[in-house]
């Protein structure tokens, strides 16, 4: 494994003195990472700002809104602090069209088109999603930083926690994961 794709498709966990209310508590899965620097979606922060069909309304033809099911409970996370008004969706890899792009080292993919936000309602493919607005995003050295000075930790990641339903559970399921016990993490930045 290359040095650029290392850290592309891992967790980055948040260590509990991260002093960033926005990255509180949150697991991140990478999608990007280089020498450039790195990007990465926050998948257990849910977020109220826009509803699923609110979104549905301002990305789709009208056409295609008679079709999408507003009763099935579809939750918008928030992926981060950086271009908020963007909304892509995670998915699961029983979906693909030419815009989407599979997460390198996962099991899931990327769909940045609005082709598949009526798709989400109904009970076809993808079988597993999220829709998130915005991201998380790092210059060039700046993760690896934050890394060295604890304020992350990296772990593989696995669908079954990426698509976790209840995201009241992502942080603590992977630190559980991790084999780590909660009470020995430190909540202070440089120390174990």
């Amino acid at each position: 494994m290359t040095q650029e794709t290392s850290l592309i498709g891992k967790f980055l966990i948040a260590m509990p003195g991260m002093d960033d209310e926005r990255f509180k508590k949150s697991v991140i899965l990478i999608t990007a990472f280089s020498d450039e620097g790195a990007n990465g979606l926050i998948i257990n922060k849910p977020t109220d700002i826009l509803s699923y069909q609110d979104i549905i309304e301002k990305n789709s033809e009208n056409e295609e809104l008679i079709a999408v099911n507003f009763d099935k409970e579809i939750k918008v996370y928030y992926g981060g602090p950086v271009d908020f008004e963007k909304v892509v969706i995670l998915h699961s890899n029983d979906y693909s069209i030419p815009e989407t792009n599979k997460v390198i080292n996962t099991d899931c993919s990327i769909t940045g088109s609005k082709k598949i936000l009526p798709f989400l309602g109904k009970e076809k493919f993808p079988i597993k999603s999220k829709v998130i607005l915005g991201c998380a995003e790092w210059e060039s050295g700046q993760l690896e930083s934050e890394i060295k000075s604890s304020e992350w930790l990296i772990w593989e990641s696995n669908n079954h926690i990426i698509f976790e339903e209840n995201p009241d559970l992502i942080w603590l399921k992977v630190i559980s994961s991790m084999g780590i016990n909660i009470g020995s993490l430190s909540n202070q930045r440089g120390h174990a």
